[in-house]
C-alpha cells in the first residue's frame, strides 16, 4: 500500500511528528509493508531528526505552498462572504506530485486541526485543496485522527464556509475524529442538505482517539537538564498561544488580569520558593533540535524555545528549576512522562502526559483540549481555556489538580489503554491496497 500524507509539513512542530510517527506505526500494524510519502517543508532537517524515516517506509517529499491567489481569495471572503459558499479555488500540488499520483492508493490527511479555523481559511482552503485534488485524481481520501471546525452560522461569512466544507466532508472516504464534540458537529454538518440536495451519501464516520496516545517514548539521559532536589516535579509547556501578547491592561489586577510572561515567571518562582515543587520547562514547537540549532522553519513569535529564553532570562537564580532541550517527539514524551504533575498549552504535550499516566492541566485555545478531556474523565476541570487564564486561575487548576491526583492516575491506568486500542481503530477506514501496488 502506498499512501500519500497532507496536513503535514515539518517536525519542528513535535505534535506534528508525534501524529506522524504514530500514524505510520499504526498503519504499519496492519499493513506491514506500507510506504508513506510525506510532505517537507526541509527534507534535510526532518530526515536528521528521524534518522530511520526509511525503515518505516516513510519518504520526504516536496511540500504544497499556499500562494497569492490563495491569500487573496481567503481576504475577499471576509470583504465578501458569498465567495466562501461558492466553489473553492482549485489549489494545485507541486509538479512533482504528480508524477507520484499514479502510484498512490489513498490519502491520509492528518495533522489534528488543519480542518479547523483555528489558522485562518487560507490554511483551510489550503488542506481542503488538496485533498479536493487528491479525489479529483480518483484517490480515496481519508481525515485522520481530526477534530473538525466548528463551522457554525453565526455570521455569514460562516455560514458561507459551512456550505463549502459540507459539500466537501461528504466527499471523503472516511473520517476518524479524535473527540466527541467533533463528533457531534460532524453529525450535523452531515445531516445538513441545505447546500443541495444532489450531494454524495457521506462519508464512514467514526470516533477514535488521537493516534499520538500510540507514541512510545525513548529513553534519554535527564540529568543534566532536570531540577535538583526531591520535591515533586511539575512539566510546564508554555506557548505563545496562551499568554497574553502585551501585558496586562492598565489598572488590572496582578493576580486576576489575563497572564503575560511576568506572571508566568512569578508562578514558577513561587513554586520552586515554596519547596512543594521542582519545576522543568519543556517545548514543544521550536525550529530549533536538541542541540539548539535553528534547523526547521518556525516562526520566532510562535516558537516555544524562544518564549523560554524570554522567561529564562526572568528567572535567574531560581533554585529547583529545569529545561529540557528540543529533543524528537519520543524522547519529549519520556521526559514528560517522569513529571509527578504537568500543565501543557501545546496539544499534543498534554496528550504526551495523559497518555504516561501524568495528572495534567490543559491550556486550551482551541475545541480539541476541551473535547479530549471531556471524553477522557467526563468532566473538563483539568481544562483552563486561554481566554481565562490569569495567576489566580493557573495557582487554583494546580492545586485542585494536586487534589484529585491520586484519583485521576487511578482512571488514566485504567483509560489509556482503552484510549490506544481506540486509536488503533482508524485503521479499519483504510479500504484494502490496490492488488498492482506494494
Amino acid at each position: 500500500m502506498n499512501i500519500l500524507i497532507t496536513g503535514h509539513h515539518s517536525l519542528g512542530n513535535r505534535g506534528c511528528e508525534a501524529i506522524l510517527r504514530s500514524t505510520v506505526s499504526t498503519v504499519r500494524s496492519r499493513f506491514p509493508s506500507a510506504r508513506f510519502w510525506v510532505p517537507s517543508s526541509n527534507p534535510q532537517a526532518d530526515g536528521q531528526q528521524w534518522p530511520d524515516a526509511a525503515d518505516s517506509g516513510v519518504g520526504f517529499i516536496e511540500a504544497p505552498q499556499s500562494n497569492r491567489f490563495l491569500r487573496a481569495w481567503a481576504r475577499s471572503c471576509r470583504v465578501a462572504p458569498f465567495m466562501a459558499a461558492a466553489p473553492w479555488p482549485q489549489f494545485g500540488p507541486p509538479t512533482s506530485w504528480r508524477r507520484l499520483i499514479t502510484e498512490i492508493d489513498l490519502t491520509l490527511s492528518i495533522g489534528g486541526d488543519n480542518y479547523t479555523m483555528d489558522y485562518g481559511l487560507e490554511s483551510l482552503g489550503l488542506h481542503v485543496g488538496l485533498s479536493a485534488w487528491s479525489i479529483q485524481q480518483a484517490r480515496p481520501v481519508v481525515l485522520w485522527g481530526a477534530s473538525v471546525g466548528p463551522f457554525d452560522d453565526a455570521t455569514p461569512y460562516r455560514r458561507s464556509i459551512r456550505k463549502s466544507m459540507v459539500q466537501h466532508l461528504r466527499r471523503l472516504h472516511g473520517i476518524s475524529v479524535r473527540e466527541s464534540l467533533t463528533a457531534r458537529h460532524l453529525q450535523s454538518l452531515l445531516g445538513d442538505r441545505r447546500s443541495g440536495d444532489a450531494l454524495p451519501a457521506g462519508p464512514t464516520l467514526v470516533q477514535v482517539a488521537d493516534p499520538a496516545f500510540n507514541l512510545r517514548a525513548q529513553a534519554v539521559d535527564l540529568e543534566p537538564h532536570w531540577p535538583k532536589g526531591s520535591a515533586p516535579v511539575l512539566g510546564v509547556n508554555i506557548s505563545p498561544l496562551v499568554l497574553a501578547g502585551h501585558g496586562r491592561p492598565e489598572g488590572a489586577d496582578a493576580n486576576d488580569g489575563p497572564l503575560d510572561l511576568d506572571g508566568l515567571a512569578h508562578f514558577i518562582r513561587q513554586r520552586c520558593a515554596s519547596g512543594g515543587y521542582r519545576v522543568v520547562l519543556i517545548p514543544h514547537v521550536s525550529s530549533r533540535n536538541g542541540n539548539g540549532h535553528c534547523i526547521h522553519s518556525i516562526a520566532p513569535q510562535s516558537d516555544d524555545d524562544v518564549l523560554l529564553d524570554r522567561l529564562m532570562e526572568r528567572l535567574q537564580g531560581v533554585q529547583g528549576l529545569g529545561r529540557i532541550p528540543v529533543w524528537d517527539a519520543p524522547r519529549i514524551k519520556y521526559a514528560i512522562s517522569q513529571c509527578d504533575f504537568f500543565i501543557g498549552a501545546r496539544t499534543h504535550s498534554v496528550i504526551a502526559a495523559l497518555s504516561s499516566l501524568v495528572p495534567t492541566v490543559a491550556l486550551a485555545y482551541s475545541m480539541k483540549a476541551h473535547g479530549i478531556h471531556l471524553d477522557l474523565f467526563g468532566h473538563e476541570q483539568g481544562v483552563v481555556p486561554s481566554g481565562q487564564l490569569s495567576l489566580n486561575t493557573l495557582n487554583h487548576a494546580l492545586d485542585q489538580l494536586v487534589q484529585r491526583s491520586s484519583v485521576e492516575r487511578e482512571h488514566l491506568l485504567t483509560q489509556i489503554p482503552i484510549w490506544r486500542a481506540k486509536a488503533l481503530q482508524a485503521i479499519d477506514l483504510l479500504p484494502e491496497p490496490n492488488p498492482t501496488t506494494p
